[in-house]
């Protein structure tokens, strides 16, 4: 596939995933030789209407979003493929760095400074998401989607929010309705169909949580639906106590908003 040029103008370098009815490359932009990322969507049989609503969303989220941290729509186009059938193509900005996912695989543990340096930046991003009109709320936060770059140490990296696939943009007031997420990063709420801005900090929170014990979520115990992180990790009580109420399986008892609980996690020492 390396070479192939999509849609007159994006040279392809390689493959990032690969799902049924679904690719996401890597390419060139031959006109302005900046580096794209394409999200192609298949319209044959296997396409289902979850998988079209997602698209579609992803691209009216992109071309509202205009945060320096995350991707950026840079433009769509139809393509015939050789079944007879059509792709939907998505070009948004290509972010290079290095996922959470990819340090923790090489047995990376953040310490606590280096976790509260991400949790700082990426509520800062969560904060201007939400903050939005309409809001726009990511719905799978995990440490694939959260990238260093240039990579570690994380005191010099910049933190950037990736991959908006299931993103969901509301009206002011009103909650998405959608079963759609990561398991162990998935809030109570999600997991029954609703979503709120103060998902994504539980998620986050989830993500934190690794990053301190080298952990997934789903390899912590837990307790009454709660992470149990704290044996696992060394932290002051303050910072522990920041991240328990972050990952409060209770709405009412989690930080209300990534505003909130970014001025808690500064007046900790």
């Amino acid at each position: 596939m390396g070479g192939q040029i999509l849609g007159e103008r994006y040279e392809v370098e390689h493959q990032l995933g690969k799902k049924s009815g679904r690719w996401t490359l890597q390419a060139r932009d031959l006109q302005t030789e900046d580096r794209v990322i394409l999200k192609v969507l298949f319209l044959d049989d296997s396409l289902n209407a979850t998988d079209l609503k997602l698209f579609k969303r992803e691209a009216e989220a992109l071309k509202l979003m205009n945060h320096e941290a995350t991707p950026h729509y840079r433009g769509y186009f139809e393509m015939a493929l050789p079944t007879h059938d059509q792709a939907m193509v998505l070009v948004q900005t290509y972010i290079e760095g290095v996922s959470l996912e990819t340090c923790l695989a090489e047995s990376k543990i953040f310490s606590q400074a280096e976790t509260m340096a991400i949790a700082h930046s990426a509520l800062s991003i969560l904060d201007s998401l939400h903050n939005q009109e309409p809001i726009i709320i990511h719905r799978d936060l995990r440490p694939s989607n959260i990238l260093l770059q240039p990579g570690l140490p994380v005191e010099s990296a910049k933190i950037f929010l990736v991959d908006f696939g299931t993103v969901k943009a509301l009206n002011s007031g009103n909650t998405a309705i959608t079963m759609v997420g990561t398991d162990g990063y998935l809030p109570p709420e999600q997991a029954a169909g609703r979503v709120l801005a103060v998902s994504d900090l539980y998620s986050l929170g989830a993500t934190l949580a690794e990053c301190l014990t080298g952990l997934s979520p789903t390899q912590l115990q837990s307790k009454s639906m709660r992470i149990q992180f704290q044996d696992q990790a060394e932290m002051t009580p303050d910072f522990a106590q920041w991240l328990k109420q972050l990952v409060s399986p209770s709405i009412d008892r989690r930080w209300q908003s990534a505003r909130e609980a970014l001025t808690a996690l500064e007046a900790i020492s």
